[in-house]
């Protein structure tokens, strides 16, 4: 069935249940909302392509030279790997523990202390980065940060690590704060997913049949909630490319820029450098990065939609 086909057929006008009243009320904040984002998005890359300085009208248009510079510079590669690192690291370990999780919640498999693990894993998902990553910053401190300190107490001071001060790993640390304040909020949306009628006859099923716990969610959980994991993926990796605020408050990009990202280097370029035209560049680089990203679950989205 084409979409125009959809669109005027009964189960339409069934499945929305709104008038021609109801719908324009409805599109109005909607088209709204579209003409400040794409406006906005339009000037950013139209600025990015233009010699301003970010106080003058001065809007001299000077073709490829910013995108140029940017390719130029070695900190925009770096960027680019740690972006990649994030992309990876960040996403691939929460949905795997947040799958296993979520999981052992929804059976029961950890009754007596279910609550308690439900809080401990939610709690990180109400703080801001700003104050978990300057408690992690004071954590990871060479000198008197909780994890040395606690390595030298039980006498393995052999085992002390720098941190976020090795350039070397540091990027590595900063991850590990994103995985552990997105863990929550990734157990919920697969938990969410787990909570549909026919999925949970499935699972009882496979358990009167006598069927492992394992191969329950690999051979049956796993496919029925593909959705839910590809809206989380989609979500978490999106997350990960603007990531901001970590880098700030634990590294400041250091040591050097070793731990540099590509929203931080728009932050610095526009708003320390004073390079607009810069900034705009990198975030169109930042855009198509989230919109190639972004392509897969739309693509599924549309195919449910249209069933």
């Amino acid at each position: 069935m084409s979409v125009q086909e959809w669109f005027k057929s009964p189960r339409w006008k069934k499945r929305m249940g709104f008038g021609p009243i109801e719908i324009v009320v409805f599109l109005l904040p909607l088209l709204f909302f579209v003409i400040v984002l794409y406006g906005m998005l339009g000037w950013t890359f139209y600025v990015s392509f233009a010699d301003w300085q970010g106080t003058a009208p001065n809007f001299e248009f000077v073709g490829l030279k910013w995108y140029r510079l940017m390719f130029g510079l070695d900190r925009f590669w770096v960027d680019v790997v740690n972006n990649l690192k994030w992309l990876i690291l960040g996403v691939v370990p929460t949905v795997v523990i947040a799958l296993f999780v979520a999981y052992l919640l929804e059976l029961g498999s950890i009754r007596g202390v279910e609550s308690y693990v439900r809080t401990l894993i939610l709690y990180p998902v109400a703080m801001s980065f700003i104050v978990t990553g300057t408690i992690w910053s004071w954590m990871y401190q060479p000198d008197r940060g909780v994890f040395n300190t606690i390595l030298s107490k039980l006498g393995l001071g052999f085992m002390s690590n720098r941190y976020i001060t090795n350039p070397d790993t540091a990027t590595y640390w900063l991850i590990l704060i994103f995985v552990w304040q997105y863990l929550g909020f990734a157990v919920i949306i697969l938990q969410s997913s787990f909570r549909t009628t026919e999925l949970q006859e499935m699972i009882e099923s496979a358990i009167v049949d006598g069927a492992s716990r394992l191969r329950i969610l690999l051979q049956i959980i796993v496919p029925n909630i593909r959705g839910g994991i590809l809206i989380l993926v989609s979500l978490l990796l999106i997350s990960t490319l603007k990531v901001f605020d970590i880098v700030y408050i634990v590294t400041f990009g250091g040591p050097g820029y070793s731990t540099d990202v590509l929203s931080f280097f728009m932050f610095i370029a526009t708003f320390q450098q004073h390079l607009v035209a810069l900034g705009a560049g990198l975030g169109v680089v930042i855009f198509a990065m989230a919109f190639i990203i972004v392509i897969p679950y739309t693509i599924y989205a549309f195919r449910k939609w249209f069933e």
